[in-house]
């Protein structure tokens, strides 16, 4: 079976590909247009350094179609997740049919300290199945610092500002302290709030809290 490894550009999924990349396999970075430039960048030297070749997808327009899509009627929030279903869920799943491939093993970098996240998996597809090799393997966050701690290269920023730049499920005090260190990162989530604020949509409604 085609064996999918999820990519998000952080250090622990890059660590998980290291691991348990074989030729054949798909490596796949769900792009989704909010990530630090330095993500990116990470990802470029990922590639120059270990020979393995990332495929970059994305909802197409990106972000900002995402919302303009749904007729800017809501924002996505902790109550409402349809941005990780839509634009990385979704969006890897039509392109895995389009090439051909409906039944396929889903590999994604839980560690061994995060077994909420496993434990709380759902399974949505018959036809895909989820693995945890890290979480099976028991490794850990302190175990995958070790590991970049060697490296030639490694992700300039810290993991607070891992995926999308102020992805509201950080959480309050985690938003705060980026904007003190990078407030221009704001701008792009304050326009799309100005969009929707009269409709009384925010990506932090007081229920979340």
């Amino acid at each position: 079976m085609q064996k999918v490894i999820n990519f998000s550009g952080g250090k622990t999924s890059a660590y998980m590909t290291i691991t348990e990349y074989k030729e054949g396999d798909i490596v796949l970075f769900c792009d989704t247009g909010r990530e630090h430039p330095k993500t990116y960048k990470f990802i470029n030297d990922f590639e120059a350094h270990e020979n393995i070749p990332i495929t970059r997808i994305g909802y197409p327009g990106g972000f900002e179609k995402f919302l303009a899509d749904r007729g800017n009627k809501t924002l996505p929030n902790r109550m409402r997740r349809m941005c990780t279903e839509t634009l990385k869920v979704i969006t890897a799943r039509r392109y895995m049919v389009s090439i051909g491939h409906k039944n396929y093993e889903n590999l994604i970098g839980f560690r061994y300290d995060e077994p909420k996240r496993v434990l709380g998996h759902k399974e949505k597809l018959k036809c895909v199945k989820t693995l945890f090799p890290l979480y099976d393997k028991k490794i850990t966050k302190g175990q995958i610092n070790e590991f970049w701690s060697s490296k030639a290269y490694n992700l300039e920023i810290p993991a607070i500002l891992g995926n999308c730049t102020l992805c509201f499920m950080k959480g309050k005090n985690a938003i705060i302290a980026i904007l003190r260190e990078y407030p221009e990162l704001a701008d792009e989530w304050i326009a799309d709030e100005e969009k929707n604020m009269k409709k009384g949509h925010t990506y932090f409604p007081i229920a979340c809290f």
